[in-house]
Formats: structure tokens, C-alpha cells, sequence
């Protein structure tokens, strides 16, 4: 059946990768065996010749030897006889036929009367060997020296024969040698290196696509098996294995892949699954901390919320006391002049009044985490920030203060019991830390913006980096100078501030002192 190819592989077989560097031809095996065969075969010759070289060198050698001997057996007696007879012309002609022996490069006469005789062969160089023969002549029983020949031998006619023998034998061993190369290169190349070509190449091509055809060398049906069919069946066997190996690969892989799936699906479902429960309890998390975060700050509010009525009506709750216990006394009352008892009744109203308003402002700041959208109106700030120095007008005796009003007073958008409790809060505390005897400043401008800028501006010693960073915080005091307190926290002014669509903040004049501003909506 047709083998399914995994899309990996398949992407390495239509994109194989390139070689790093261009890949060398190998040099062949038949030439490597014929090489390593012919080089060993060659100094095996080569050792063979010189041992045939030598060996004729020896016989070369011998000959001469027996020269010598020829020499002193044959042409001795014979010179010894010219030599006694003083027969020069035969002397001569018998030194002249030594020299003409084989091997013989240069001979010498010398008779006992200082005589000499020489003849020298023209390729004389260096002698082989040196003869030396004493001439005897034996006359009637009494033998007498008559000189001294001396014989050099050369080596001329062997190193020719020498080297004839050598060249013979290098032209016979290279032609053999030859030949036998030439003979056994082609004989391993159709029985070796053709076949090991051909599982090179069917190996270099075994891919996915082929790995169902076999590897078949072109042998006679009637070859005896050898090492190159155990190789070809070792090949096949293999091929087999990878084929089946791929096959089951295939399977695992196709069964892995829907495993896979499956797990992948899981997984999906079970994490958006976790990321909803997360999503959710992230979001009830947070509401929960929004929740926690509100209730502190309206356990501090509410806290600010008792500050505020146990300061802001004890001053009408002393005057309609005192009002009435005037009006109420025995014989005061009665002796008192209708004038001076309609002041007293218009003081009580009046504190009646301001309670009444204290309470709504109250009971209004405190619906006022509860309220979205707060509905604006026309103030007229300068009659409200008079209303608050009226409030305070006892501290402001106490202290000796002086308050001044700028002159030009715009109108902005506003609740007005809200407006008077952040100017009470800031001229409450220009009283307190604005130095003896403070002086204070009250003022409204229009900014570009499109708000109006009210501010108190005291001569105090003003707020350190650090204070000023905690300023609207809840309940941070940072001088105990009074421990009576009149208005809200700035914390509320700050939050009532905003739920007027203004802002608040301060500033440290360069000429000393501190400015408490909040803004409001300008009225257009």
C-alpha cells in the first residue's frame, strides 16, 4: 500500500536542505586497491632486483679475482723471462697486453735498476682493487727479484653490466607490474567498485517516495554469494524495517494528532471556562474592595458628620438658650422693651434658622455618595462667605482676626449650604494657623477654564512638601493648636468640592502665607 507521508517529512523532502560546502568526488576503490597493491609489489621488486643486483656484483667481483690470478699464472713467467733477458720491446708489448685485459685500468713495471713501464686505460678513475706482484726469475736453483709489478683493477665493465641488469629488470617488473595493475583494476571494478556504485546511488536516492523497490545488483544468476549480496540483503533489510518503522510512525503520529485535538478543545473549554470564574471573581473582588474602600470613608464621614453637628449647632443651640432664658427669667422678661424682645425673638428665629439649615446641609452632604448628578444653581459667593464669617464670627473675635473682601465678586453654579461649608472650613482653619492676629483674604476669579477660583489667603507660616501632599486626606491634623474644630474636614470639602464639578487645592505664596482655594462651574 502507498505510504503516507507525515507533513513534516514531507516539507524536508520538498525543501532539502542545502549542503554547507560542495562535496569532494571520492577517489575509487579499485584505483586505491591497484595502487596499494602495485606500491607493494613494486618495492617487493625492487628489493628482489637488488638482491639480483648484488648477487652479480659478488660474481662480478670474483671474476676479477680470478683475473688477478690469471695474470700472475700466465704473464709472470713470461715477463720474468723478457725482464731477465732485458728484452725491452717484449716487456712493453707484454705490460701493453695486460693493461688490454678486462678490468684492468692502469699497470706499472718497475725492474731493479729503477726501469719502469706504464699503460693506463683512458676511463680509468678509481681502482677497484690494487695488485701487487713481485717478479721472480729462478736460474740454475738460485731465484732472483727482478722488480715489482703493480696491477689497479676498475669496476667500469661491471657497473655497465650492472646497470644493463638493472634496467632489464625494472622494464620487465614495470611492464608486468603494469599490466597486472591494469588488469586487476578492471577486474575489481566489475566485481567490486560498479556494484558499490550502485548502493551508493540507490542509497543517496532512498527516500519515501521509493522505499517499496529494491536493491538489485547486476550479477549472473550463477555467481557464488559473497560479502557484496550479505550488504545488498542488509540493505533491503533495513529499507524494510524503515518502511514498517514509518508506518507505524504514520499511525502514532495520526493518533497522536487526535489526541492532541481532543486535549487542545479540552484545554480551551476548561480555560475560558477559568477565565469566566477569574473574570468574575476579579470583578466581585473588586467590588468587594470598592465596598470595604466606601464604608471606611463613610465611617470616617459619618465621624466628620458628628464632628460637624456637635460644633456647628452648639453656637445657635447657646444663643436661643440665652435668648430664652432671657425672655423666661422672672422680672426680665417683663421689664425687657418690646424692642429689645423682638431682637431676642429674631435671634431665636434666626438660630432656628441656621440649625435648620445646618441640617439640611447635613442631611444633604450625607446623600451625597448617593447622589450621581447634583443640581446646580446661581450662587452669589460673596453673600455666603459673608454667611460663613457670621458663623464664625465668635472664633474670629477671639482671635483678633481681620478678614478682607476683594472688591470684584463674579457669580458661579453651586449648592449654597455646600459653598458656605467649604468657606467655613477654610476660614476656620486661616483662624487657626494663619498666626496671632491673623489677617485673612477672601476672594473669587474667573479662570480660563470656564470656572471661578474662590480662595482664603492667610499670612501663617504655611505647610511643609509633606503636608501639602496630605492636606486632603482624611482627619490629618498636623497642629493641635485648638482643639475645637468648626466645619468639615477638608477631605469632605474636597469631595463636596468635586461633586460640584470643581476641584480643590493649595498653594504657598511667595510673600508667605497659604492659599486654600476651591473652583466652581462659572456662570455663563
Amino acid at each position: 500500500m502507498p505510504l503516507a507521508v507525515p507533513p513534516h517529512q514531507a516539507s524536508h523532502q520538498a525543501n532539502p536542505p542545502a549542503p554547507h560546502k560542495t562535496r569532494r568526488r571520492p577517489q575509487g576503490l579499485g584505483l586505491r586497491i591497484v595502487s596499494t597493491v602495485l606500491l607493494s609489489t613494486l618495492l617487493f621488486a625492487v628489493i628482489i632486483s637488488s638482491l639480483q643486483i648484488y648477487s652479480a656484483y659478488q660474481n662480478a667481483l670474483q671474476e676479477t679475482r680470478l683475473r688477478a690470478q690469471d695474470i700472475e699464472r700466465n704473464y709472470l713467467p713470461l715477463l720474468a723471462a723478457a725482464m731477465w733477458s732485458v728484452d725491452e720491446p717484449r716487456i712493453a708489448v707484454l705490460v701493453k697486453g695486460i693493461a688490454e685485459l678486462a678490468d684492468v685500468g692502469e699497470v706499472t713495471l718497475q725492474d731493479d735498476i729503477g726501469n719502469r713501464w706504464e699503460k693506463r686505460h683512458p676511463d680509468f678513475q678509481q681502482p677497484l682493487a690494487q695488485i701487487a706482484l713481485p717478479v721472480h726469475f729462478e736460474d740454475n736453483g738460485e731465484n732472483f727479484l727482478l722488480g715489482q709489478l703493480n696491477v689497479s683493477l676498475m669496476d667500469n665493465r661491471i657497473t655497465a653490466d650492472l646497470i644493463r641488469t638493472a634496467q632489464s629488470i625494472a622494464i620487465t617488473t614495470l611492464s608486468s607490474l603494469l599490466l597486472s595493475a591494469v588488469f586487476v583494476l578492471f577486474i575489481i571494478h566489475w566485481w567490486v567498485s560498479r556494484h558499490l556504485e550502485k548502493m551508493a546511488h540507490y542509497a543517496r536516492h532512498l527516500d519515501l517516495t521509493n522505499l517499496e523497490q529494491p536493491l538489485i545488483l547486476a550479477r549472473h544468476k550463477l555467481h557464488q554469494a559473497d560479502e557484496l549480496d550479505t550488504v545488498v540483503e542488509a540493505i533491503n533489510q533495513m529499507r524494510i524495517r524503515i518502511r514498517d518503522d514509518l508506518d507505524n510512525r504514520t499511525r502514532l503520529m495520526e493518533e497522536l494528532r487526535l489526541h492532541r485535538e481532543k486535549l487542545e478543545e479540552l484545554v480551551a473549554q476548561r480555560t475560558q471556562a477559568l477565565e469566566e470564574k477569574t473574570l468574575a471573581l476579579e470583578e466581585k473582588t473588586q467590588i468587594l474592595e470598592q465596598q470595604s474602600a466606601a464604608l471606611l470613608e463613610q465611617n470616617y464621614e459619618l465621624d466628620a458628620y458628628a464632628h460637624t453637628v456637635a460644633h456647628d449647632l452648639k453656637q445657635p443651640l447657646t444663643t436661643m438658650a440665652a435668648s430664652a432664658a432671657m425672655l423666661s427669667a422672672v422680672g426680665i422678661g417683663i421689664n425687657l422693651a418690646e424692642t429689645k424682645k423682638r431682637d431676642l425673638l429674631l435671634g431665636l428665629q434666626r438660630s432656628a434658622q441656621k440649625m435648620q439649615a445646618i441640617i439640611d446641609s447635613l442631611l444633604l452632604l450625607a446623600s451625597l455618595r448617593k447622589t450621581e448628578q447634583v443640581r446646580l444653581v446661581p450662587l452669589d459667593i460673596r453673600n455666603i462667605a459673608e454667611e460663613a464669617c457670621s458663623r464664625l464670627e465668635p472664633l474670629i473675635e477671639k482671635n483678633h482676626a481681620r478678614i478682607e473682601f476683594a472688591s470684584d465678586w463674579p457669580q458661579a453654579l453651586g449648592q449654597a449650604q455646600w459653598v458656605e461649608e467649604i468657606w467655613v472650613n477654610y476660614l476656620s482653619n486661616a483662624l487657626k494657623y494663619g498666626g496671632t492676629a491673623p489677617q485673612i483674604q477672601l476672594g473669587a476669579t474667573v479662570m480660563d477654564n470656564g470656572t471661578v477660583k474662590c480662595w482664603v489667603k492667610d499670612f501663617g507660616p504655611g505647610l511643609s512638601e509633606l503636608e501639602q501632599q496630605q492636606l486632603f486626606d482624611l482627619f490629618v491634623q498636623f497642629e493641635h493648636k485648638s482643639a475645637d474644630g468648626h466645619g468639615l474636614g477638608l477631605s469632605i470639602v474636597k469631595r463636596i468640592a468635586r461633586a460640584l464639578s470643581g476641584d480643590v487645592g493649595y498653594e504657598k505664596t511667595p510673600d508667605g502665607g497659604s492659599v486654600f482655594w476651591f473652583s466652581l462651574p462659572a456662570l455663563v
